[in-house]
């Protein structure tokens, strides 16, 4: 590989080292904006489960209907309050994989869509600014490696 090359060979790899960096180290900010989402989404779940069993909301339900309407409510806030837990209780290293494994696609959009990303500066940032570079590294190294296979070089006569 002749010098050029090996130059842009290594702004490849410093590109997308730095790409991957960059990408995942937003993990865990994004996953705080997550976790507001969610419980907005909880808090909002809560309030009208309890409008429903005061009979403030759905006031034409019978008796059995609003049973049926409050259980379904909970359930709802069940969901939501075990998935906050998880992911807010998790350590701060852990909490982006916790919420990838209780993720709602929905609310996870919404916070996608209202993402600003954050400058890392905290230990889980950096851990993931490490992970990210050394994954993209190694996925450059898996693209590139057919490539080296057929540049063999061909032996001199001597």
């Amino acid at each position: 590989m002749g010098w050029i090359a090996r130059k842009f060979d290594n702004l490849g790899s410093a590109c997308c080292g730095a790409g991957g960096g960059m990408g995942l180290s937003q993990a865990p900010a994004f996953t705080q904006a997550y976790l507001q989402r969610l419980g907005g989404h909880l808090d909002e779940a809560r309030r009208t489960l309890s409008m429903v069993e005061r009979g403030e909301w759905l006031q034409r339900l019978g008796v059995a209907e609003r049973e049926d309407a409050v259980a379904e409510f909970a359930l709802r806030v069940n969901e939501l309050e075990q998935a906050f837990l998880a992911i807010s209780q998790a350590p701060p290293l852990l909490q982006p994989l916790v919420m990838m494994q209780h993720a709602e696609s929905d609310i996870a959009q919404r916070a996608w869509e209202h993402f600003t990303p954050a400058i890392p500066v905290d230990a889980p940032s950096l851990v993931y600014t490490g992970a990210g570079i050394v994954l993209a590294l190694v996925l450059y190294e898996l693209i590139k490696a057919p490539a080296a296979l057929f540049q063999r070089k061909t032996p001199t006569p001597g």
